[in-house]
């Protein structure tokens, strides 16, 4: 089932903002944990002036996704949301 994680930030918190390194290794583990547990990286989207990031990514729920989310401590540097999405075409 596809899902659509939104992944926002502010300014201030903004992993390219010098000291806010943290966040880093968060999106690396992340990724890490996605492979380990089956889940496929369909896209992957970045809007850097909106601090906003966005992902489809093909997981059995989004339970899954969430505890991702908070195994790799990237939910204590943004707010995300995710939704179930289906194909237009």
């Amino acid at each position: 089932m596809l899902h659509m994680m939104i992944v926002r930030h502010t300014a201030e918190s903004c992993p390219g903002r010098p000291g806010n390194e943290a966040v880093h290794p968060c999106l690396q583990t992340m990724s890490e944990l996605l492979a380990q547990r089956g889940v496929k990286t369909v896209g992957r989207w970045a809007d850097p002036p909106g601090h906003v990031n966005y992902f489809v990514l093909d997981a059995p729920n989004a339970h899954l996704i969430q505890e991702v989310l908070m195994e790799s401590g990237l939910s204590g540097h943004t707010t995300s949301e995710v939704r179930p999405v289906l194909s237009m075409d």
